[in-house]
């Protein structure tokens, strides 16, 4: 079953969804990691996963949002979520993606700007990212990321282990 149903995620949006949360979790720990890292060897070691991570999860998001748009729809809300429940869940879900496709760009245009793209994989003296313009709009999407990524899984939590209603078994993948 590729496409949704009106009771469940179909494979292609599961598939993007579980993808997209294990590459958003490593693009995070080694984002916060590398805001601590002095050795400039570590720092190349860490932005050699980072970017291409990144650029994964950017990719994916747009496939996502093309896939919405284009080919399939989201399942129906549970019966019993409350009006304001179904908009909390709205405006965390357009945030994810407008904070990803931010951060994203922010990091695309930070390594542009720089020109640190051969330095980080050939080698040479890193720029300092801190001072491209867009290093203040990359640390702060990165931190509303964790925030709302930190509230989807509490809320997926909630539903699974308090409300019992099965809402993370309408995002696995397959039949």
């Amino acid at each position: 079953m590729l496409k949704s149903r009106p009771d469940r995620y179909g494979t292609m949006a599961a598939s993007i969804h579980w993808i997209s949360a294990i590459a958003i979790i490593l693009m995070l720990t080694s984002g916060l990691i590398l805001d601590g890292a002095e050795d400039p060897e570590q720092v190349r070691t860490l932005l050699r996963v980072h970017v291409p991570l990144g650029i994964c999860v950017g990719l994916l998001t747009l496939l996502r949002i093309v896939w919405w748009l284009a080919f399939d729809k989201h399942p129906d809300a549970p019966r019993d979520l409350s009006t304001t429940q179904q908009w909390a869940a709205r405006l965390v879900h357009l945030g994810l993606y407008g904070a990803i496709i931010i951060m994203v760009a922010s990091g695309i245009a930070m390594v542009v700007l720089t020109g640190a793209m051969p330095q980080i994989f050939s080698g040479g003296a890193l720029p300092e990212f801190s001072e491209a313009p867009p290093s203040f709009v990359h640390g702060l999407m990165g931190r509303l990321l964790l925030v709302l990524a930190a509230g989807h899984i509490l809320a997926a939590l909630y539903h699974q282990l308090v409300r019992r209603d099965n809402l993370i078994g309408r995002m696995r993948v397959g039949g």
